[in-house]
């Protein structure tokens, strides 16, 4: 009955006429007919015979042997020795169970087998053959017992790997970063680069980050200019996966006999310069950097435990209007009442404010400080808009604007009251929900002030689909006027194209009645900086704006 049900479930043919010829051949056993009983034996032998040659499946051809062997061996004993019935029945169980190895069965002990060899057997990675930063460590020492010699330590780092990680995947990924140093590698085959390992003379630091040292005797500045060929090496395009790929690279270098230290310190100097300039592409070592770093980590620990409140003020400046000097608003700048430093502005500490973390608490505190201030100047019949700075896309967030909605509402601050002044490259960088939170923003009754305006002019075209009501003007453009044909046509196509889009054009840094005068012949709109005054302490901002009011009706 079971070989039946085992019948009706089993799929393949050869399977099935497997399991009929065992059921007939035990139904045989049973019903002792010996003739009938041999003839089915040699059929379903020479069945699993067949499959067993025909597949080549030797597990199944030994157990079909052994079993018929043994059948044979049980049949004869019977025969002449009176062996009980049911050996030879339990002989042709095992014969039967030679028909269970099927195709998939061994194709997935296969797989097993193969999947094993996979694992014990890797694909050494393409870089595996560069020296490590133990063996560049000692090429440089042992370089060092024989030569006294100026060298430099130069260390390179690759960029734009991520997006072709993402878009072509990481093992064409690594096939470019092996192509990379072998760029690399055949721009150092000179006597002037040490040897490391071999004739290795490139040393793989680790991820994106490659070095190699350079003996300076002959020529002062060699390491400078293999730096410039690798960095015109890696501009060319690489063919990876039928694309056309571009990546950059960034360098550093460090003078081994300026910095008198060890080995692993070059190699952190080196990197600590990469880091501390991520705009430039080439970056020379100098020991203000290590002090600056320093000062960064005792400020980022000191930061740590800040109290807005008590050491964070803000300060004000006034933008004054060019065609009747009267105040259109007063920005408000922060400062740190640092204790060993003095007051430091802004720009000492606000990327130290990010690295800790604090940007949004900051900019929170910040508006909720200038609500107060605008709230104070009602009370004494002053009606002042104030700016305040955004460094950052902490204002791009659904819980930002519902804090200023919040703040409006328990300050009773009008429409036009705050004004929100934003770098230039927040708004570069927008999304679409981006300007969907500048939209809010505008709705709520925050004017938006574009900052920086003219420090990258390729960006321009991108500011007249911004609404905003207020457009800086960066410092740098009037600076220097002694050119005035070349800054007024500069400036003056900026100022047309944002009238003409109701946008009100400030210029930064006047200093001089000189470029005071230049600034309104461009037809801007208001002006600011240390001519009309320096940054003052909000403490005495009503009592200044009082006075400025009676000199100036």
């Amino acid at each position: 009955m079971a070989m039946i049900c085992a019948l009706c479930v089993v799929q393949k043919p050869l399977l099935r006429l497997s399991y009929l010829i065992n059921s007939v051949l035990a139904l045989a056993i049973l019903s002792n007919e010996l003739n009938f009983l041999e003839l089915l034996f040699a059929v379903s032998i020479g069945l699993h015979l067949w499959l067993a040659f025909s597949q080549n499946k030797w597990a199944m051809l030994t157990l079909s042997c052994c079993s018929a062997l043994v059948f044979t061996v049980l049949l004869s004993a019977h025969l002449l020795l009176d062996l009980p019935l049911y050996l030879i029945a339990l002989a042709s169980i095992v014969l039967a169970m030679s028909g269970y190895f099927t195709d998939e069965e061994l194709a997935i002990a296969t797989d097993d087998v193969t999947q094993l060899n996979n694992a014990n057997y890797m694909e050494p990675a393409p870089l595996l053959n560069l020296p490590n930063i133990k063996l560049l460590r000692q090429g440089y020492y042992d370089w060092r017992k024989d030569n006294q010699q100026r060298a430099a330590l130069v260390v390179f780092r690759l960029e734009g790997f991520a997006q072709v990680n993402q878009h072509i995947g990481r093992d064409f990924g690594d096939l470019l970063l092996a192509q990379s140093a072998n760029r690399i590698k055949q721009l150092l085959l000179i006597e002037e680069v040490i040897s490391l390992d071999g004739e290795q003379k490139l040393a793989h630091l680790g991820g994106l980050n490659f070095a190699f040292i350079c003996n300076l005797a002959q020529q002062k500045h060699l390491h400078e200019q293999l730096i410039n060929q690798i960095l015109g090496a890696t501009v060319k395009p690489f063919n990876v996966a039928n694309c056309t790929i571009k990546v950059s690279a960034r360098a550093s270098f460090v003078d081994c006999d300026e910095q008198e230290n060890s080995f692993d310190n070059l190699v952190s100097f080196a990197f600590l310069a990469l880091d501390s300039h991520p705009k430039q592409q080439v970056v020379a070592y100098h020991q203000q950097m290590k002090i600056e770093q320093l000062e960064q980590q005792a400020r980022l620990h000191e930061l740590a435990n800040i109290d807005f409140s008590s050491e964070l003020e803000l300060y004000f400046q006034p933008i004054i209007c060019n065609h009747n000097d009267n105040i259109e608003f007063l920005e408000l700048l922060l400062r740190w009442q640092h204790p060993r430093q003095g007051i430091l502005s802004a720009n000492r500490f606000i990327d130290d404010i990010r690295v800790a973390g604090l940007a949004y608490p900051l900019a929170t505190f910040v508006i909720e400080r200038a609500a107060e201030l605008a709230m104070a100047l009602r009370m004494e019949g002053i009606s002042m808009p104030l700016s305040i700075n955004l460094f950052g896309s902490e204002m791009l967030n659904e819980e930002f604007i519902e804090f200023i909605d919040r703040i409006f509402v328990e300050h009773q601050l009008q429409a036009g009251d705050l004004i929100v002044e934003c770098p230039l490259n927040l708004f570069m960088s927008l999304d679409d929900q981006g300007k969907a939170m500048v939209a809010r923003i505008n709705s709520i009754g925050i004017k938006v002030c574009v900052d920086g305006l003219g420090d990258s002019p390729i960006w321009l075209a991108k500011l007249p689909n911004l609404a905003v009501e207020y457009v800086k003007i960066a410092p740098a453009l009037t600076a220097d006027f002694s050119h005035q044909s070349h800054v007024r046509s500069l400036i003056s196509g900026m100022v047309d194209m944002h009238n003409q889009q109701n946008a009100k054009v400030i210029c930064e840094g006047v200093e001089t009645r000189e470029q005071l005068n230049f600034v309104k012949s461009l037809n801007t709109y208001a002006a600011q900086g240390y001519y009309f005054s320096h940054p003052l302490s909000s403490v005495g901002m009503i009592s200044w704006l009082k006075q400025w009011q009676i000199e100036h009706q």
